[in-house]
């Protein structure tokens, strides 16, 4: 068997090139399709976000009040509460009234989080010590490393430095800091805290209003001034991403039926050219059952080269694609899920396998005769 494969350079090289460029385009069509099926859902599950971001008045409520509610009927997991403090920065030198320098929400996090709202860091790290801040990839300025942050209208002028970029999959804040930095960014009378819950049950609009009231039930009256429901940001994030799904799947399953039909072709056809060859074999006493194995394994040799070779391809292509795919979604650390390479490889080389036995078979119960004249008829042809 490997001696045929030898003696048949150029379609085993075709066959290993095929198979490389269908294996290739199948792990980056599949993996599109995967992360293409509820991108938002992924993501919040993945960074096990807050079914519910409360926002409270500092004045009415105390850090202390804030977190006997973790423990309110019907809250799996809690987070906060954090410090608050809606600011207008002012961006290395740009005026007050320049674009992107409107309103945004600084929170005051020691860290990006676990248990409930993972913040997801894109780029750089996380600040770790006062005059250095995070922005949102969402933010309405463009994030920019090493970015300045003036304040200009806050006691003591301060500035901060952007050190990284992350993304919180529902939205919970434009901004992150160090608690410490908070002082600084909160103006005389102002300020707040937010706290972050995730619930039992908070697959409807019903059971998040729910939750809200029992997280709030024990606090003062009108100390929750502000409220985000995961419902209301999946809505947005879907609306945003709707026109961009439908290609990407498209362009996914285009990739997977290509690499079905060129495959399948490039097999069928190498073995078929074969056939003189296969009228020999016979003359010489072999079985059809023998024929077909051996032009099984000479297939298929060439064809798991080419699949290895296939999946490193397609996984140094995807990393740029399912980076910008994680840009259009909104979402952080998309990637190739195991599973993916498993199905491709199984999937390739047992199209690989039937294509080549189904050629080979047809071709092993012609006569011998029958088999040599239609080997020396395609050979004239050429």
């Amino acid at each position: 068997m490997r001696s045929g494969v030898g003696r048949r350079r150029v379609q085993t090289l075709v066959i290993g090139l095929a198979t490389m460029m269908a294996v290739a385009a199948s792990v980056l069509g599949g993996s599109l399709l995967v992360v293409s099926g509820a991108p938002f859902d992924d993501a919040f599950a993945g960074q096990h976000g807050a079914h519910l971001s409360v926002q409270f008045d500092a004045g009415k409520a105390s850090a202390g009040q804030l977190s006997k509610s973790r423990v309110a009927e019907g809250v799996s997991a809690a987070a906060g509460p954090f410090r608050t403090a809606t600011v207008t920065p002012r961006s290395d030198g740009a005026g007050p009234g320049a674009p992107g320098a409107g309103p945004m929400t600084v929170v005051g996090r020691g860290d990006p989080g676990r248990d409930v709202d993972e913040v997801a860091l894109l780029d750089g790290r996380w600040p770790t010590r006062s005059g250095e801040v995070v922005l949102s990839a969402n933010s309405s300025l463009f994030p920019a490393m090493g970015m300045k942050l003036a304040f200009p209208h806050l006691p003591g002028r301060p500035t901060l430095t952007v050190v990284g970029v992350a993304r919180s999959v529902t939205r919970t804040a434009d901004a992150w800091v160090v608690p410490s930095q908070m002082a600084a960014l909160t103006a005389p009378g102002s300020g707040g805290y937010q706290m972050l819950y995730r619930f039992t049950d908070a697959g409807t609009a019903a059971q998040i209003t729910a939750g809200g009231k029992a997280v709030t039930r024990s606090l003062p009256p009108g100390a929750a001034v502000g409220e985000q429901s995961w419902l209301t940001v999946k809505k947005s994030a879907e609306r945003d991403t709707a026109v961009y799904v439908p290609f990407l799947i498209a362009f996914g399953a285009l990739g997977l039926v290509m690499s079905v039909l060129i495959v399948g072709n490039v097999v069928a056809s190498a073995v078929g050219t074969g056939t003189r060859r296969i009228g020999i074999l016979k003359a010489v006493g072999f079985t059809p059952a023998q024929v077909v194995r051996a032009y099984v394994v000479q297939a298929l040799i060439p064809a798991a080269a080419g699949t290895a070779l296939g999946v490193l391809a397609g996984h140094l292509l995807a990393v740029p694609v399912l980076a910008e795919a994680g840009e259009v979604y909104g979402t952080s650390s998309l990637s190739i899920a195991p599973w993916v390479d498993l199905a491709v490889i199984a999937g390739v080389l047992g199209l690989v396998a039937v294509t080549a036995w189904a050629s080979a078979w047809r071709a092993g119960r012609l006569r011998t005769v029958d088999a040599l004249a239609v080997g020396r008829t395609a050979s004239a042809g050429r």
